[in-house]
């Protein structure tokens, strides 16, 4: 397989993407008080778009920096936990334990037996505000490289210290923020049910789906190329479609996990959430893959 490309020092669609939310936020702290209520509902709903734009972004960051200059790189990273909401070296360590187990055993964010997807998204969102200690625990225990525990500390300032400072500022604004915030979590962990659809951890060839959605690609920087990312992680967003076409040439994409519909549409909606209604998850007996496939990992 072709080796991947080194991505640009300025990864100038990104970037783009997350100056929207930089437009945003002023507007939206300087807008309220002159807003009325059907404004602010808007200003909310754009939010909400931004957060979940921002999102496929901040993904993308995680693996392949899209600010390369190592200043720019650090306040980049900040400020896109930021807008999604999420202490950023906190959920760099949640995201690379994903990556480590593949939404199997020993996964953080992995369902629970007899958990539906509404219950498993609102779980997820929720917990971490709520209840965080478990998750807390996991990433402190976890964050062991220099600095990344200073790191950790910082980013809960940033973003919970941030939210409770907007609060006590202004208390309609800032829960407003929290709602903006909370909702866009509940999608961005309902994307991590769907691209993990009846996919297998053991297997490397059924990690993750593929979504060949022409138009969810082209806005989601190839979000729907799954299996490919966790086959090969460092792989650029440009690159995806491409290392996709070689694992099927490797017989390590199953068509049974391609659709052409995005995690985002109604259909694809339905199907995920009737399938996930309140089922034991154990993947390996309820999926139509098996084991004893070719591609299985031994």
């Amino acid at each position: 397989m072709t080796r991947p490309s080194p991505a640009p020092a300025l990864d100038l669609p990104q970037l783009a993407v997350h100056a929207l939310w930089w437009v945003w936020f002023p507007s939206f702290l300087l807008s309220w008080d002159h807003l009325g209520l059907w404004g602010r509902v808007g200003m909310c709903a754009v939010g909400w778009a931004v957060l979940f734009w921002n999102y496929a972004v901040l993904h993308n960051h995680m693996h392949v920096s899209m600010a390369r200059p190592r200043l720019v790189n650090w306040v980049v990273s900040r400020t896109l936990g930021l807008a999604c909401g999420f202490p950023y070296r906190g959920y760099y360590i949640h995201h690379f334990n994903h990556h480590r187990y593949n939404d199997g055993p020993g996964d953080w964010g992995q369902r629970r037996p007899g958990e539906g997807a509404l219950r498993y998204c609102l779980r997820s969102a929720l917990t971490p505000w709520f209840w965080p200690f478990e998750a807390v625990a996991n990433v402190w225990r976890w964050a062991k490289k220099r600095n990344q525990r200073t790191e950790l500390v910082l980013d809960f300032l940033v973003v919970d210290g941030g939210i409770l400072a907007v609060i006590l500022w202004r208390p309609a604004l800032g829960l407003a923020w929290w709602g903006v915030l909370l909702v866009g979590q509940v999608c961005i962990h309902w994307l991590n049910l769907a691209a993990h659809f009846e996919t297998d951890s053991t297997q490397r060839g059924a990690l993750g789906t593929t979504s060949t959605s022409r138009l969810y690609n082209l806005f989601f920087f190839n979000a729907g190329y799954h299996q490919a990312h966790h086959v090969k992680p460092q792989v650029p967003w440009r690159e995806l479609p491409g290392t996709t076409q070689e694992l099927a040439g490797a017989s390590l994409v199953r068509p049974e996990l391609v659709t052409s519909l995005s995690p985002i549409n109604p259909f694809w909606v339905a199907k995920v959430a009737k399938r996930y209604s309140a089922e034991p998850c154990d993947r390996q007996t309820a999926s139509t893959i098996t084991s004893g496939t070719p591609t299985a990992v031994t």
